[in-house]
């Protein structure tokens, strides 16, 4: 027959071992897989009235959000950061947003109008990933200089290639 000395040890180390299973248990609830928080931030995105209509590819590692697309917005592209961040279990978020080119070329467009030298003169503009030429064949040199400065400060322009004449 064991010793009352041997039931008592045996109790503590029955004890210490369900208290490392829940413990355990407990672990592993409350923490989000990589797969959960992009459910779960997919989810929050397309809840969210300022980002519900943007296509924004969601990848998650190790808690890291990795979000990536097309935004309208700076706003838009500020608000899915928030709303990623918001999630549980998120570690951090890594932005790798752009704005689209159509808002890009729309805002060097409107930006040219505006301008009291260029604004009367026909100017192209396309933008393709932040590469954004401009082609005219009624502008002269000082034009041209104008109108790629201008074009050159708008938000999500990365280069400007001139195509004018």
């Amino acid at each position: 027959m064991p010793s009352m000395a041997d039931v008592r040890s045996s109790n503590r180390v029955r004890a210490r071992l369900f208290i490392v299973l829940i413990a355990g248990a407990c672990l592993a609830a409350c923490t989000q897989t990589d797969p959960a928080i992009q459910i779960a931030v997919d989810s929050k995105l397309a809840a969210d009235t300022a980002t519900a209509p943007l296509k924004i590819d969601v990848n998650v590692t190790r808690g890291v959000v990795h979000l990536a697309g097309e935004v309208t917005s700076r706003e838009q592209e500020k608000r899915a950061v928030e709303v990623a961040r918001a999630v549980r279990g998120v570690k951090d978020v890594v932005d790798e947003m752009h704005l689209s080119d159509a808002v890009i070329a729309a805002t060097v467009k409107r930006m040219l109008a505006a301008d009291p030298v260029v604004g009367k003169i026909p100017i192209q503009v396309v933008s393709t990933n932040g590469y954004t030429v401009l082609s005219s064949a009624q502008t002269t040199k000082d034009d041209r200089t104008r109108a790629v400065e201008i074009a050159k400060k708008v938000d999500g322009v990365t280069l400007v290639e001139d195509g004018m004449r």
